[in-house]
């Protein structure tokens, strides 16, 4: 398929990246992903953006709830898109308006303007979160995915506090919230050239390699570069990578949605991650309301289980890599968390010291994170596992589920809260990790018994 000249960007690999080229491959990846979600930031300045407007936090709840929703379909778009005709096409075009999105908050006046701005970031955020993700997998040996996807995460988190970080500096000089989206912007700008310039491509024929180590990956661009394996591929060409190729972004997309194990995974995965939505909307709100926490206090309390769920995204990542089993690692995670959190809901409304809780807060966080990396490199694995040209298509379904659960569970959240008190809903996010375990039993991997290592890395085809 040719391309018009001005997309220079799209460049594709035709031998598997290693050593440091593929590092710095995987950190532009995670650094786009971690701008693309510094970009959406608005907490650190949204009481200043509210009261300067006159919009009231119920207009502000429709802005967010649209805001998800066109989320939710820019991924079903843009997922299926990025595994047609390449990765990079989706995503340097997506930064770079994103980045004209940014600016335009500055000119925000109105109820209209702002659901406008957030309405379109929104959609064209989700119209390539499917795409770096992709290119994380195809970057990440299966020997390494699941550390990879832990600093793929980096970007909600690691976001969030880089956002709230530069406010913190930045606001009492500028004094105006249009000051932070100036900020923002050129800081993205910045960040989305320098992708356009650094990011590759897979070649099609590349994605539909299931590369298990990074001595696979060598193997692979040494048998390439022989003249017979080169005759061999070309003759192959229209039964193997071409045809795969040749799928439509509604195959692919479909061709990941009609797996029933890729929706258990899926929903699952946004069962278990309830304690997360939870606590990062509404985390010191409920140490003030439940606990007695002054906000300060509540501030800081709150900041340990982000700090220790960071931390454990890293180290779970890398023993599930060393022993290639996600699913028990991620078993023992879960596990944790919902021994920690029947604990913690229990001490709500008695005395609890602040060590404690600062305790309780930082192993619930810790025992997320641990179950969360090997999540990932499992459910990118399953996938890969059904075709190696739908990774995209797959976390695009993943993203949606994610963001209709968080529409669909702001009503009763915020109604149990009030009326039964904020145990009341916790107790229910406890029941959706406990919920995760037989949907993590659906997806397909060992248990137990570590996989053994193969010399041969098949085609999407061939498996």
């Amino acid at each position: 398929m040719s391309r018009p000249k001005w997309m220079f960007f799209v460049r594709e690999l035709d031998a598997y990246p290693t050593g440091r080229r593929r590092i710095f491959l995987l950190f532009v990846v995670i650094l786009a992903n971690f701008v693309a979600n510094y970009e959406s930031q608005m907490a650190p300045v949204l009481s200043l953006i509210l009261k300067d407007i006159g919009i009231s936090n119920p207009d502000y709840g429709l802005i967010v709830s649209l805001s998800v929703v066109a989320a939710a379909f820019g991924a079903l778009l843009g997922g299926p898109l990025s595994d047609r005709y390449g990765r990079t096409l989706i995503l340097v075009p997506g930064l770079l308006l994103t980045v004209l999105c940014v600016f335009g908050m500055i000119f925000v006046d109105s109820f209209e303007s702002l659901l406008f701005m957030r309405v379109l970031l929104n959609f064209i955020e989700g119209g390539f979160i499917g795409a770096t993700a992709g290119l994380v997998r195809d970057f990440s040996p299966r020997m390494g995915r699941a550390l990879s996807f832990g600093f793929w995460s980096y970007g909600t988190s690691g976001s969030n506090f880089f956002a709230a970080f530069i406010a913190g500096y930045t606001l009492p000089y500028f004094g105006t919230w249009q000051s932070q989206f100036y900020i923002a912007g050129f800081l993205s700008l910045i960040v989305a050239i320098f992708v356009m310039f650094t990011i590759h491509d897979l070649s099609p024929r590349l994605r539909e390699k299931v590369i298990q180590s990074s001595a696979a990956a060598v193997e692979v661009n040494q048998a390439a570069a022989r003249p017979a394996a080169r005759k061999q591929e070309s003759t192959s060409a229209g039964s193997g990578a071409s045809e795969a190729n040749s799928m439509t972004p509604m195959q692919t997309l479909r061709l990941a949605m009609k797996q029933k194990h890729i929706w258990a995974l899926a929903i699952g995965c946004t069962f278990f991650l309830m304690l997360y939505l939870t606590l990062a909307s509404y985390g010191p709100l409920i140490l003030v309301q439940a606990f007695g926490y002054t906000p300060a206090r509540a501030a800081f309390v709150s900041q340990f289980f982000w700090l220790f769920s960071l931390v454990t995204l890293i180290v779970s990542g890398y023993i599930s890599d060393k022993l290639q089993l996600r699913k028990v690692i991620s078993l023992i995670g879960v596990l944790g968390m919902i021994a920690v959190m029947s604990i913690w809901i229990m001490t709500i409304h008695n005395p609890v010291s602040e060590a404690t809780m600062i305790l309780l807060i930082s192993l619930m966080g810790g025992f997320l994170g641990f179950a969360y990396s090997p999540w990932m490199a499992l459910y990118s694995e399953n996938l890969e596992d059904l075709h190696g040209g739908i990774q995209a298509s797959g976390w695009a379904v993943w993203s949606f589920v994610l963001r209709i659960y968080a529409i669909i569970s702001a009503i009763p959240l915020n109604l149990i809260a009030v009326r039964y008190g904020w145990d009341m809903w916790l107790w229910i996010t406890m029941i959706g990790a406990i919920v995760y375990i037989p949907l993590l039993c659906l997806g397909k991997g060992p248990w137990f018994k570590r996989p053994m290592p193969s010399s041969s890395v098949p085609t999407a085809m061939d498996t």
